[in-house]
């Protein structure tokens, strides 16, 4: 009994955290073939939505979702896009499911180097900001009760 509950106990905190991706674990997506992001996040929960994806010549993109929210049952509690040219990603978006984890997210963009883009966009009621480093470029939007990170490779030609 004692192994059947420490069982669950594990796989519920695994769950709980499983919607929570860190930055470092976002930029490892970039440049990975597509395929074997998508069977990660597959084993570690999220679900697949063929509706919301889809192949046009080379390009490719696809959306995963983790969980549900409590009170609203039709709703995700994290929201995955990943954009792919010949299955290789090359920028993704990154749902949080809360500003807890967005602020994160936030704080390891500004610690890692980036340089905050002075020009801010705000349409549709969302707030739109880009990092930029060496490496990557980073896009905050913000809205109501929506925190997306977006990370791409910063390509110098």
């Amino acid at each position: 009994m004692k192994y059947v509950l420490t069982l669950f106990c594990g796989l519920w905190l695994f769950e709980g955290k499983a919607q929570n991706l860190e930055l470092s674990q976002l930029k490892t997506f970039i440049t990975q073939p597509a395929v074997k992001v998508t069977d990660s996040m597959k084993k570690a929960g999220w679900i697949v939505h063929p509706e919301l994806s889809g192949i046009k010549d080379e390009q490719m993109y696809k959306t995963l979702s983790f969980g549900k929210h409590k009170a609203e049952k039709e709703k995700a509690l994290a929201w995955f896009r990943i954009h792919a040219d010949h299955g290789i990603i090359n920028q993704l978006y990154y749902q949080s499911p809360g500003i807890n984890q967005y602020n994160v997210l936030l704080k390891e963009i500004m610690a890692a180097g980036t340089e905050k883009k002075e020009e801010q966009a705000i349409e549709d009621k969302k707030l739109s900001t880009y990092y930029v480093s060496p490496d990557f470029i980073f896009q905050t939007v913000v809205g109501e009760n929506s925190y997306t990170v977006m990370v791409m490779a910063n390509k110098v030609p």
